[in-house]
């Protein structure tokens, strides 16, 4: 995608914005062998020269960027929300790094539950999910102590719906267990993973694991460790676009090159002696 040629230098850490464009005025920048002009955008195949000396830029990340990492219960997203005196790695020291761009989480989790987080490079996308992450189905499994009864989690769709706030259990299921711990299945809407802690204490268990396993079109994978990402597939990226109402990223990039051709103004014509148009 083309960018501004100081915003490049820039971005690249060889001078301030400021500092770039007085050197490209002063004819110091070439692009492809010719002489930069100020404010010309460059892609990133094209070779930026200063005083004659190739700038050899890392590629930016791209700002479609979107993964899953399957982070611990405990740990820190960034060192500020680290307990007092805690001491560990954070969830953004151990995401791949980027250049020009940051992660920025979907819908990020309690410091005390685990399991699935989906980050992002796409501000846009970003925005839409937290207007709408209300309204998606996400999954989790909870480690409780004590048996559950069938009744039992039937009644807990009844006291989800008058909790404080409210949310909905689509489905509650046992899920197997060893000792007095068992696992319990919840899918839900309009629910965090504190709601169903409190909601299970309030019921009398007692809660020690709280683990996130699906966010709306996007499920944890079983091959992903604890403090590990991937990245996700072209299908499962266009899975997420859909399910916030966004074109995905290369359909934006060409309604935009379409949108700027309608509203490019058009040159005036100069008829020939013989009817031909040529531009001025």
């Amino acid at each position: 995608m083309a960018e501004r040629l100081q915003k490049v230098l820039a971005g690249a850490g060889v001078a301030s914005r400021r500092e770039a464009e007085n050197w490209i005025s002063g004819g110091r920048v070439t692009v492809n062998g010719k002489l930069a002009l100020l404010g010309q955008r460059v892609e990133p195949e094209d070779q930026i020269a200063i005083d004659g000396r190739r700038l050899r830029l890392e590629r930016a990340a791209p700002d479609d960027l979107l993964l899953i990492y399957h982070r611990s219960p405990g740990e820190p997203l960034k060192s500020d929300t680290a307990a007092e005196g805690e001491v560990g790695t954070t969830t953004y020291e151990r995401l791949p790094k980027l250049r020009g761009r940051r992660w920025l989480p979907l819908a990020p989790l309690a410091p005390t539950d685990g399991g699935l987080e989906v980050f992002t490079t796409d501000g846009t996308l970003r925005a839409h999910a937290s207007k709408l992450a209300h309204e998606f189905v996400s999954a989790y499994v909870v480690r409780v102590s004590g048996e559950a009864s069938p009744e039992l989690l039937e009644e807990l769709k009844g006291r989800a719906a008058v909790a404080d706030p409210p949310f909905e259990i689509l489905s509650v299921s046992a899920a197997g267990g060893e000792g007095r711990n068992r696992w319990l299945d919840f899918e839900v809407r309009r629910a965090h993973g504190r709601d169903l802690r409190n909601l299970l204490l309030a019921a009398g268990f007692e809660v020690s694991r709280v683990l996130r396993t699906r966010f709306g079109p996007v499920t944890m994978d079983r091959g992903v460790m604890r403090g590990r990402s991937r990245e996700l597939t072209q299908d499962e990226c266009d899975a997420v676009y859909k399910a916030v109402g966004l074109p995905n990223p290369f359909e934006r990039a060409q309604k935009l090159r379409a949108d700027s051709r309608i509203a490019a103004p058009t040159r005036p014509v100069n008829r020939g002696p013989r009817g031909r148009g040529t531009s001025r």
